[in-house]
């Protein structure tokens, strides 16, 4: 029952893109509005079968790379929707880019053999307040990634004069970039406080502030770059290409800070 909600949401979050992309090669002005729906239903579905799960386990949850994974796609379909709201063009043309990966996110935490740490008791409130800002940084970084690519795209098709129907259906550059920084910014705020819990929580249960893990390490990284962006774009106009490579590296660090240590731990060291 509860995997079978996953498949169900992953077939939602794939026909969503589905439908945007034939939007986009038919050449309608105006975003589909069956999109919406669709997400919100493989948002929901999600949502029960997390729900579904807490229950089953007496209100346990899983810390591994699969539920991670299947936090991940959930955390970025609240986001679309929300983003679907309030500025619908742009979040069309995120939905190339982050539906797909939604949709390969939760096919690959279904597909995932079984492993790493037992399910955890969520009921501490900064274990939660951190899980929660976590996600929603790690979706607000993610639409970003997607902006800063499609923003290179266009950059790209303006300076060699390569003029399709891709580039003129896609937003101007300055509103790709102009939004880029909007999501950024609470993306960097959630992070910190994402840190801050974290490392109350450590103290709470270790007795220690910071521990030195790989994790932490890329977290901080991840904090470190995006904040010089931030502060180089306030200051200093950065803007372009040099804000494409910051937020394409400062990415990286969140990947590897997020999942990639659970790859590594999981699937290539096989340890629980």
């Amino acid at each position: 029952m509860l995997e079978g909600l996953f498949w169900m949401a992953a077939a939602a979050y794939g026909l969503s893109f589905g439908l945007i992309m034939r939007n986009y090669l038919s050449r309608e002005p105006q975003p589909a509005p069956h999109v919406w729906w669709l997400v919100l239903l493989g948002a929901a579905a999600q949502g029960a079968a997390l729900v579904g799960g807490l229950r089953r386990d007496g209100g346990l949850m899983a810390v591994n790379l699969a539920a991670s994974l299947e936090s991940t796609a959930l955390a970025m379909g609240l986001l679309y929707l929300v983003g679907w709201r309030l500025r619908r063009e742009e979040i069309r043309a995120v939905g190339l880019l982050v539906l797909p990966l939604m949709m390969l996110l939760l096919v690959a935490s279904q597909l995932m053999p079984a492993g790493g740490p037992g399910p955890r008791e969520v009921a501490n409130p900064l274990l939660i307040g951190h899980l929660v800002s976590s996600l929603l940084a790690y979706g607000l970084f993610t639409l970003a990634l997607a902006l800063a690519l499609l923003e290179s795209f266009q950059e790209h098709a303006l300076r060699f004069k390569e003029f399709g129907r891709w580039f003129a259906m896609l937003p101007p550059l300055g509103a790709l970039e102009e939004r880029m920084f909007r999501l950024l910014r609470p993306a960097m705020a959630l992070l910190t406080i994402s840190i801050v819990t974290g490392a109350i929580y450590s103290h709470q249960r270790l007795g220690i502030w910071i521990a030195l893990t790989h994790k932490v390490i890329f977290t901080w990284a991840t904090w470190v770059l995006f904040g010089v962006l931030l502060l180089g774009h306030r200051y200093q106009g950065w803007r372009g290409r040099r804000a494409v490579r910051f937020t394409v590296v400062g990415y990286l660090m969140l990947v590897l800070a997020y999942l990639g240590v659970k790859v590594v731990s999981e699937l290539i060291l096989h340890k629980q």
